[in-house]
């Protein structure tokens, strides 16, 4: 089974296609398991004294609720396992060549309510600047590659109608 999503840095602005690939039990796992750790009872843990990483704690201190437990020991360890058993092809697009194709994955980006700090603007509009150059460099190659590409196939399309003619 394969999945594909649309991954967005909206601090960098950089983003990529993600294509994901795995025998349909380990989508289904990978949706499953976190939804059933998010509603795992949060149950607090009693205070029985341990020793962690050399220390006296108690379970309470150290792991806080069942949920957290269960997050720490089952969740974590089958949403490991799920993602050593999907192959991921990583293919990475200008920020704004992706926004025109796919809109509707950068409606919710706006996080500018985040950055309130003016050096954190200051270095977010430096890396908005820096993408667009990098998509303006990206599209001039890919138009120099399409064009490539279309006149080879006329080339192609003419040489099979001369053979087809002997």
């Amino acid at each position: 089974m394969r999945k594909w999503s649309v991954g967005t840095n909206d601090y960098y602005f950089t983003s990529s296609i993600y294509l994901e690939e795995a025998p349909w039990y380990i989508f289904t796992l990978d949706i499953i398991i976190p939804w059933i750790c998010d509603y795992f009872p949060r149950i607090p843990l009693p205070k029985i004294n341990i020793i962690r990483d050399g220390e006296k704690t108690n379970l309470k201190e150290y792991y806080g609720t069942a949920r957290d437990l269960f997050h720490c020991f089952v969740c974590s360890k089958i949403t490991n396992w799920c993602f050593k058993k999907t192959k991921t092809q990583i293919i990475s697009f200008p920020y704004e060549k992706l926004m025109k194709i796919f809109p509707e994955e950068f409606k919710n980006n706006d996080d500018d309510d985040i950055y309130n700090d003016e050096d954190e603007k200051r270095e977010r509009n430096i890396n908005y600047e820096y993408s667009k150059q990098v998509g303006k460099e990206f599209m001039i190659s890919y138009n120099k590659l399409h064009n490539i590409g279309n006149v080879r196939m006329k080339e192609i399309k003419r040489g099979e109608k001369n053979e087809n003619k002997s």
